[in-house]
């Protein structure tokens, strides 16, 4: 009897333990997400606010953190956040859909958040991120995660990121933190998590629309964003891109093909029109191969153009360009070439060592190689046991090793999938952030849109040659009732 107590009390405990766990065993699996990031030497984030469910709530944020908040795309999504260089968990929790959660991330922590499903994570820091004060520039780029992964899709449940300036009747100044980009013919209905409010329209190819959403902010400022949540979701008809942009800020481009290797790239840039001297839209293209790039803004127009030679390739060239363009534009870069794309402002010199405070993310398949620049440093950090290649020297990494590399340029190759978190020129390390990418980023693939480098034609050049046509077809008619009437006289004559 002994016996078969002690084996149904083994069979319960198991049976519970199955019940109490599965996620967590889930979450350790090969089939886990894996984000990673680190916290650069931020200064300290002050009392905020943010809508919840049409509800203020102010909290008073600790010294020296981040704040890393974590929306579910599925209900039921375990996650963990681990210090990778200590070992330690951070914490843990279940987060459903529609829902966030936000976490404190010490300043200096390399750090990963594993979850059992897909989520979108955005890190955020510094005093003046949430500010958005007309005197202090804050806010954030950053793209949109997609929640099929990638950076491209038909739906997307997102926090909205900062902006660089809340008052939204101030047009000549205002900061949009949503910059929805058609890559088609598109219907697109956006709406905050409860519902509280919505809006909805329809695009045409390479079209864009842009509005300030509701976000955290600075517990003292007013914020005049859309929306009753911080939570947004956005659902279309045909395929779009997302982004916030910022002021002082640098953002690795993904392309539109998928990961951040490609030939077509689309991005929202922001410049004020004015009280804001000095500071200039600059972008730089790193060549993976001998390459023509056109650099085009939304009509088309070329705005720069430069060819790579192998000779640049081999040595790990770059093109810094600056636009000197001021308001609130888009950038289309088409490449003969597989090329990388990064765009910023500079503050007060058009130089690529005025880059803003910032951090942004690149990656790549297994077996793919990028380039990027970075202003201050980067982390290259490893999902997988894997070997890489970092400026032609070999390494071998763990999982979840990490190593930094310096300023300047670089090419990075590895034989399974890599993270790379890159630091823009952040001196003080007031106000940046980004979201984070997993490999499922990186994976997906697309193609380019039908007719999407199309220029449409002029109308006034449709009426020209139509009526171009129309003369030069009663002009031939005329000629022929002409021959034919000499025709009938010679006749009447003979």
């Amino acid at each position: 009897m002994r016996d078969k107590n002690t084996v149904a009390v083994a069979i319960v405990l198991i049976v519970l333990l199955f019940l109490i766990t599965p996620i967590s065993i889930c979450a350790t699996s090969s089939y886990e997400h894996v984000y990673y990031g680190y916290v650069p030497p931020t200064t300290n984030i002050p009392q905020v606010a943010e809508l919840i469910k049409g509800e203020s709530v102010n909290y008073t944020v600790p010294e020296g953190v981040a704040i890393l908040d974590v929306v579910g795309l599925d209900d039921g999504t375990y996650i963990e956040i681990w210090d990778i260089y200590t070992n330690v968990k951070i914490a843990s929790d279940i987060v459903n859909k529609f829902e966030k959660k936000f976490f404190y991330i010490p300043a200096g922590s390399f750090f990963k958040l594993v979850s059992s499903k897909r989520v979108a994570a955005l890190l955020c820091g510094g005093f003046d991120v949430f500010e958005s004060d007309s005197e202090v520039v804050g806010g954030t780029s950053t793209f949109y995660p997609a929640v099929t992964g990638g950076f491209r899709g038909r739906e997307f449940i997102f926090v909205a990121a900062p902006p660089f300036y809340g008052y939204a009747y101030h047009i000549d100044k205002i900061g949009h933190n949503f910059n929805l980009l058609a890559l088609e013919k598109v219907d697109f209905t956006l709406s905050d998590s409860i519902e509280g409010w919505s809006t909805s329209g329809r695009l045409e190819q390479r079209g864009s629309f842009s509005i300030l959403l509701q976000a955290r902010r600075k517990i003292t400022d007013y914020q005049n964003g859309a929306g009753r949540d911080v939570v947004f979701h956005l659902t279309t008809t045909g395929d779009v891109v997302v982004c916030c942009s910022a002021l002082d800020d640098f953002i690795a481009v993904p392309a539109l093909t998928g990961g951040y290797v490609g030939k077509t790239f689309y991005v929202a840039a922001n410049q004020p029109v004015k009280g804001q001297e000095g500071r200039s839209i600059s972008f730089i293209i790193l060549p993976l191969e001998e390459c023509k790039v056109t650099v085009y803004n939304l009509d088309l127009e070329i705005l720069a153009e430069k060819t790579f030679t192998s000779s640049d390739v081999a040595n790990i060239n770059y093109w810094f360009h600056s636009l000197g363009t001021t308001g609130r534009f888009k950038i289309i870069v088409q490449s003969t070439g597989d090329i990388c794309f990064m765009v910023g402002q500079t503050t007060g010199i058009a130089d690529i060592k005025y880059l803003g405070d910032d951090i942004t993310f690149i990656g790549a398949r297994p077996d793919q190689e990028i380039r990027f620049y970075a202003p201050t440093m980067a982390i290259l950090f490893a999902p997988e046991d894997l070997t890489a290649t970092i400026d032609g020297s070999t390494v071998q990494m763990r999982k979840d090793e990490f190593r930094l590399i310096e300023s300047g340029p670089h090419t990075v190759k590895a034989n399974k999938h890599i993270i790379v978190q890159i630091l823009a020129s952040g001196s003080a390390w007031d106000d940046w952030g980004s979201y984070l990418i997993e490999p499922l980023d990186l994976d997906i693939t697309f193609n380019i849109p039908d007719k999407f480098l199309e220029k449409a034609q002029d109308i006034t050049t449709i009426i020209y040659t139509a009526s171009a046509t129309t003369i030069i077809a009663i002009a031939a008619i005329l000629l022929i009732m002409r021959r034919r009437s000499r025709r009938s006289l010679r006749t009447k004559n003979i």
